[in-house]
């Protein structure tokens, strides 16, 4: 996988949708404050402004019959709009406080330049799956409407509730972007590791060749176990610090798809009860389509960020368990290569396991919460 050209790919999506205000630099493999990306933002803020005005124009026809019908609804509208405000501003910040860890991060999982492999198309995939998704519904959605577009003033109430949520959501994306990298640079580490172990198990004295050709191939291939496992600690605390930079979006980011999720149940429940009777069976099927692109999207989201904590814990345990395997071999490893081992294992078991878990036992109070 192409380290840089996912992170190019990536970089491009967060600055459209409005989360980023930092270009990738392929030469430095860092982000760096970009003029272009601070003027998208701004000509976002204003679309953004002129849209939220819209809100508390009197002469809404939709709004003002949101009012009339539920009150609940029309308080949930003005709760993801309050919410929206706050989210636009956090992203921003959020964005600008993260590249302090992430620009390090970024330096501990750099590597060289590969072919095209599905773990890259895995990675396109995990970046723009949920707009193909939102896409086929508006599609749909677009076909019961014989393909005319809504009145400009509910296009913009509408776009005035969603560019917050897209801007925030740009927050999972780039975790699950980097915790995708880095699943495959732990299993470099861990293949690095396993042959360096390999080629220095213990041999019988009669099949040894040369004692200083041995020593010298031992010492070398001890530097590199020992390198190996400062890069596995170094990775493992810089990946650390960018989670505890993005947990809070993270978190902020709930709250708003459990408002959404509250808003598209209560909603679903009042048109079955009561607003089922005022359509025909054309805008019943467009309500419906609306409605379920609300869970399919927010349920797409949270799949592919248990997917990739699950493979990245997958990974992690088959690291142990070839290390494991390794120890158990008491009598063909020497002292200090065992000794080493063992601190890898550790620097799995201790930080690695704190730090997966952690993420783990969050993932699931996102999803109780939901």
């Amino acid at each position: 996988m192409n380290n840089s050209r996912v992170l190019r790919a990536t970089n491009i999506v967060l600055m459209l949708s409005g989360y980023q205000i930092y270009w990738m630099d392929s030469k430095t493999q860092r982000f760096r404050l970009s003029l272009p990306a601070i003027v998208n933002i701004l000509v976002l803020g204003c679309i953004y402004a002129v849209c939220f005005a819209q809100h508390f124009d009197a002469s809404s026809s939709m709004l003002t019959i949101l009012k009339n019908v539920s009150t609940f609804l029309f308080g949930l509208t003005r709760l993801q709009l309050l919410l929206g405000v706050k989210a636009c501003v956090y992203a921003v910040y959020s964005s600008v406080r993260a590249v302090g860890v992430i620009n390090p991060l970024l330096e501990s999982l750099a590597g060289k330049g590969r072919s095209f492999r599905k773990e890259e198309a895995v990675a396109y995939a995990l970046l723009v799956s949920t707009f193909g998704i939102l896409l086929c519904f508006g599609f749909y959605i677009a076909y019961e409407m014989i393909f005319e577009l809504p009145p400009l003033q509910d296009a913009m109430i509408g776009a005035a509730l969603f560019m917050p949520h897209l801007c925030l959501a740009g927050s999972l994306r780039l975790y699950n972007i980097l915790t995708w990298i880095m699943r495959g640079k732990l299993q470099e580490i861990k293949t690095n590791v396993e042959e360096a172990l390999s080629a220095n198990l213990k041999k019988d004295e009669v099949e040894m060749a040369s004692t200083s050709c041995t020593v010298s191939v031992s010492n070398s291939s001890l530097d590199n176990l020992e390198s190996l496992r400062q890069q596995l600690q170094l990775l493992i605390a810089r990946f650390g610090d960018f989670f505890e930079a993005m947990q809070h979006s993270l978190l902020f980011l709930v709250t708003m798809n459990g408002n959404c999720l509250l808003f598209g149940v209560y909603s679903y429940i009042y048109y079955q009860k009561t607003w089922h009777v005022l359509f025909e069976d054309r805008k019943r099927r467009i309500f419906y389509a609306a409605n379920a692109s609300i869970y399919a999207c927010i349920a797409w989201d949270y799949l592919c960020l248990f997917l990739v904590q699950f493979l990245m814990e997958k990974e992690r345990l088959g690291f142990l368990k070839i290390l494991e395997t390794f120890l158990s071999k008491r009598c063909s490893l020497s002292k200090r290569f065992r000794s080493l081992a063992k601190d890898v294992k550790g620097t799995l078991l201790n930080t690695s396991q704190h730090k997966f878990l952690s993420i783990c036992r969050f993932d699931v109070l996102h999803f109780i919460l939901v």
